[in-house]
């Protein structure tokens, strides 16, 4: 079963078992993982949960004139992060693709926007605003119509109790707040700088939870065909 999808990230691939393991398969597991815990997956949605919190929290001071703000540099930062998830792990903001050279080029070529936004304010500003705004929008809109409509997702998840309900939940939050800050982003002035802020908070925080969810998931139904540590091979 594909986990989950986001707009900024793809799915935990693989298929899963919904039996979950028993307190002695995850004993030995946690045991074997003990040096690192996190998927690469989730260690970025903390990332982009640290982005979007920080972000949030330092506008406030931005709209009172107590810092300074090149918003190109931060809509380049924001490409940046999403580019090292399309290269490493093959997930768009669109949802997930095989990791071939092309889309590893498109990552590539992602970074470099970004990184261009970050040196040098001002060259890409009107440029990088349009294009993550539409990451954002069009691809949380897309992502949550993944999620109702396809079946292994939203419509099997939540027939089970638990985590996977609250997976659910965890992926409209971030969803929809996706494509909420995708039309804050592409049309300037629907809201004011500290709504914005509040607006990005609940971004970073629906980030932190859907991250949980993830990691809980993964320890609770872990792909089929996973050898268990110390176990016949």
């Amino acid at each position: 079963m594909d986990l989950i999808r986001t707009p900024v990230i793809g799915s935990i691939p693989g298929e899963t078992s919904l039996t979950p393991e028993s307190s002695q398969n995850r004993s030995t597991r946690s045991t074997a993982r003990a040096e690192s815990d996190l998927s690469l997956e989730v260690v970025i949605l903390i990332v982009f949960g640290v982005f979007m919190l920080l972000f949030g929290l330092l506008l406030f001071r931005i709209h009172t004139g107590e810092l300074p703000y090149a918003p190109d540099s931060t809509y380049g930062l924001f490409l940046v992060i999403v580019s090292f998830q399309i290269i490493t792990m093959g997930k768009t903001p669109f949802g997930d693709l095989r990791r071939s050279w092309a889309v590893i080029l498109i990552g590539v070529c992602t970074a470099v926007i970004g990184m261009v936004a970050c040196f040098v304010p001002g060259l890409l500003a009107e440029p990088v605003r349009i294009l993550v705004g539409l990451l954002l929008s069009a691809g949380g809109a897309a992502l949550l119509a993944q999620l109702f409509f396809s079946e292994d997702k939203a419509r099997l998840w939540l027939k089970v109790p638990g985590i996977l309900q609250q997976l659910t939940v965890a992926c409209i939050i971030v969803y929809v707040m996706s494509i909420v800050l995708g039309l804050v982003t592409l049309l300037p002035g629907i809201t004011t700088d500290p709504e914005t802020a509040v607006l990005l908070i609940v971004y970073g925080i629906g980030f932190f939870y859907l991250s949980w969810c993830i990691q809980k998931v993964g320890r609770l139904y872990p792909p089929a065909g996973a050898e268990t540590p110390g176990g016949s091979g």
